[in-house]
């Protein structure tokens, strides 16, 4: 016979359980991570009987803890990849901020220091003029450096967050492999009974761990969970967990990268997997943005340098000498070494050389060998191999035209070798003004046409130019003297005398077919004067002469720094089609364009994350109207249960009563 107390006592424990389960939910309403639990009730093993069986009371069968694994991995899925693009955002707005200053950014200071080669180009004699000209081009060279000096403070700030947040990674994986361990000893003690709590521990760690680093996940059987990063890295495994660690680039101390260590040492670079979190955040931030605006800006420093260079060379100054170069920094004028790989073996060198600035990319390059004898240069912008090269004899220099640079092995590298080319990368940080004398600021044209007083034709010598970057040797041609052309009708032509290399040549001119225009090149009589060019035109007469002599003390001649402020609308570089403004200007539109969709993403990706938060609370958040609604039901459960005992001792004692009589 079923005992009646026995059941009224099951009831008062079960409910009793319910209502501290309630309790339970209500006091970690505000606790992060908790889901909420239920009591589940089962009936008591029935009691038999000739006309049945009849119910033995109620017990705890489990306490579940709400939970839905689709939505929990989705919400840390959401949430990897809103800390990334959050990451992401709040670097490259910063970068954003710097170009497009209209007061921090270069266009300015460009534009100032056109303006300035402008003024002297309106009157070359001016030594306010001129001050003002290196003022600007001082102050031109400081806001390349202050600009990447700037980048490099946020490459300083990517390394230092990649370094708090692998130390948060190995923290927190140590955190759920311990965790695991105290799963899986509570699972054995209760007999395979979930600890929900435990449980909520750990999923948030998980959590927590997804946020700086993409993150999947893996049950054993003995309710341990495995935890895996980037594409497969192993960082829990039950009980035991691995480290990241920070670690130098093989070609840069100054780019820090991540690698895997385990038990059994250092592990591999797994840097390129790490795609989500904050870590990818902060390492796609760095290649995709900060080394690119970096390599653009050096780019426009040594465009800007090599051409300015080039043409101030080509004029005369003050002092009746040549220009001198009047930007210079490291990597340009001379060799620069590549960057060899710490892992290489062989003892070779590559040294780099610019070539061609109209030619630069804002890419950085690698050189590799897998044999030691053919070598594969690889542009890391698009990882494209763009040529292979077997040299055969050392030292070897190796022209690369589409890219605007060369290098050279002195020697050969051994198989699995590797070099890292960055042509731009610190360009812009060492750039500097060389002329500090205005009179070495050469304004004037190194040479000028003179036409004899004596010429009684209408011919005509104008158009009197040098081009920058042709292989005039003006030093000779100035040592030289002048060049005297005389007209004899029955060449028909000009007859030159001078220096000793010109002195009895000719120019063909026919007046009766040519009088509307000839132009001429020196250089087809000597290679020393290459790239000097003038036109002939009208009607000369027997002895008319012209000459051309050295430009001395041609104060007031802008000829020069006339070409110097043209070359702010001559499209030069990206193969000739872009101007330095409009090269700049680009650079920050790239930049602008990145942090602007890197906006719209993260307030979508708020918006997913924020949906699946709500979508995991409706299923696992804590209610306190249904739990107060829950309360009230198991309180009036336990009182009808201890209604029932006392209606088991009322029978009881009736029955004892009875006894008595």
């Amino acid at each position: 016979m079923p005992d009646i107390l026995s059941t009224g006592v099951s009831g008062l424990l079960a409910f009793q359980r319910a209502l501290a389960t309630t309790s339970h939910n209500i006091s970690n309403v505000n606790t992060e991570g908790y889901s909420r639990q239920r009591t589940n009730l089962a009936t008591r093993i029935p009691e038999p009987t000739g006309a049945g069986f009849i119910g033995t009371g109620v017990k705890v069968s489990s306490i579940e803890r709400m939970y839905d694994q689709f939505l929990s991995e989705q919400l840390r899925t959401y949430t990897s990849n809103l800390t990334k693009l959050d990451a992401f955002h709040k670097l490259s707005s910063q970068v954003d901020n710097l170009l497009a200053d209209a007061n921090a950014g270069l266009a300015p200071s460009l534009q100032q220091f056109f303006n300035a080669l402008q003024g002297v180009a309106d009157n070359p004699s001016s030594i306010p003029a001129r001050e003002v000209l290196l003022s600007q081009a001082e102050s031109l060279a400081h806001r390349f450096q202050t600009i990447d000096q700037r980048l490099a403070a946020l490459r300083d700030v990517v390394n230092t967050s990649v370094s708090n947040t692998v130390n948060d990674i190995n923290t927190l994986s140590k955190s759920i492999a311990g965790i695991n361990q105290s799963i899986v000893l509570a699972l054995a003690q209760s007999g395979g009974q979930p600890p929900n709590d435990l449980l909520d521990q750990r999923d948030l760690l998980v959590r927590q761990l997804a946020e700086r680093v993409p993150v999947t996940t893996v049950m054993q059987d003995n309710g341990a969970m495995n935890v895996f990063v980037g594409n497969g890295q192993v960082m829990v495994l039950g009980m035991d967990y691995n480290q990241l660690d920070v670690i130098p680039s093989d070609y840069d101390s100054f780019t820090l990268r991540v690698a895997l260590t385990t038990s059994a040492g250092p592990g591999p670079d797994v840097t390129d997997f790490l795609n989500g979190g904050t870590i990818g955040g902060l390492l796609s931030f760095r290649k995709e943005v900060l080394e690119p605006a970096q390599n653009s800006l050096g780019r426009i420093a040594i465009g800007l340098a090599e051409t300015i260079n080039a043409q101030h060379r080509q004029g005369l100054d003050l002092n009746n000498e040549l220009g001198l170069d009047f930007f210079g920094f490291g990597g340009v004028t001379a060799l620069a070494t590549a960057a060899a790989s710490s892992r290489n073996t062989g003892t070779a060198e590559i040294t780099y050389n610019i070539t061609d600035v109209s030619a630069l990319t804002a890419s950085d390059y690698r050189i590799s060998t897998s044999d030691g004898t053919t070598y594969a240069l690889t542009r890391l912008s698009d990882n494209s191999v763009i040529g292979t090269y077997t040299p055969g004899a050392y030292p070897a220099t190796i022209d690369v035209p589409g890219e605007g640079f060369s290098f050279r092995l002195d020697v050969a590298a051994n198989a699995g070798d590797s070099f890292e080319l960055r042509p731009t990368r610190s360009a812009a940080r060492d750039i500097t003004l060389l002329i500090d004398d205005t009179k070495r600021i050469a304004a004037g044209a190194p040479l000028r046409a003179t036409e004899s007083i004596t010429n009684l034709g209408s011919a005509q010598l104008n158009k009197l130019d040098t081009t920058a970057g042709a292989t005039t040797d003006l030093v000779a041609v100035l040592a030289g003297g002048a060049v005297t052309m005389t007209y004899d009708d029955a060449i028909p032509g000009y007859t030159l005398s001078g220096p000793a290399a010109l002195t009895g040549a000719t120019l063909a001119y026919d007046p009766a077919t040519e009088s509307a225009g000839k132009t001429f090149d020196l250089g087809t009589i000597d290679p020393d004067y290459a790239g000097i060019t003038f036109r002939l035109s009208g009607v000369p007469l027997p002895g008319d002469s012209f000459s051309i002599s050295p430009n001395y003390d041609g104060v007031g001649d802008n000829g020069n720094a006339l070409k110097l402020a043209a070359i702010d609308g001559i499209p030069i570089l990206a193969g000739g089609t872009t101007t330095f403004q409009t090269a700049y200007g680009q650079m920050v539109s790239q930049v602008g364009a990145r942090t602007h969709q890197a906006s719209i993403d993260v307030g979508a990706q708020k918006t997913m994350v924020t949906q699946a938060e709500m979508a995991l609370e409706s299923v696992s958040g804590v209610n306190l109207d249904e739990e107060a609604a829950n309360m009230l039901r198991f309180q009036q459960a336990y009182q009808a249960n201890a209604q029932l005992i006392n209606i088991a001792q009322s029978l009881f004692d009736t029955l004892l009563n009875a006894v008595r009589r």
